[in-house]
């Protein structure tokens, strides 16, 4: 892979890969019975599309790692930015957990507002990151 440095992006493969698994441990059997049994809206899309969200989701998150770990110089906003990351990923684990896991609607509307705030800080940061002429 030219261009690409190889250790940045193997931590970040495997930092998603460890996200990815502990979040199906915490769903555990929630998405069997009870998520089916659930009455949806006549929009909602079948399950194997949130399956394709979710690969998407972790590439992503490969990405910001792989390019915070080899773009952002500083090593102060580069801590910041990967604190702010796997917050983030560890936020919508715990929400997977509180909706799935739990088997409760209350509990992943919460978990949504709750992530709802490290993801906007992490927007805001690397917004700002950006202004300051970081990228």
């Amino acid at each position: 892979m030219k261009g690409l440095k190889s250790a940045p992006l193997l931590g970040a493969l495997a930092t998603c890969v460890l996200f990815a698994f502990f979040g199906s441990a915490l769903v555990g059997e929630g998405l069997g019975g009870w998520y089916e049994g659930l009455e949806k809206p006549w929009f909602l899309v079948p399950l194997w599309v949130f399956y394709v969200v979710a690969v998407l989701y972790y590439l992503a998150f490969a990405t910001v790692l792989y390019r915070t770990l080899v773009h952002v110089e500083d090593r102060s906003v580069r801590g910041v930015c990967l604190a702010l990351t796997l917050v983030v990923m560890l936020s919508n684990e715990l929400w997977n957990y509180l909706f799935f896991g739990l088997r409760s609607t209350l509990a992943g509307f919460v978990g949504i507002a709750l992530f709802l705030v490290p993801l906007t800080d992490l927007a805001w940061t690397f917004e700002l990151w950006r202004l300051n002429g970081g990228a």
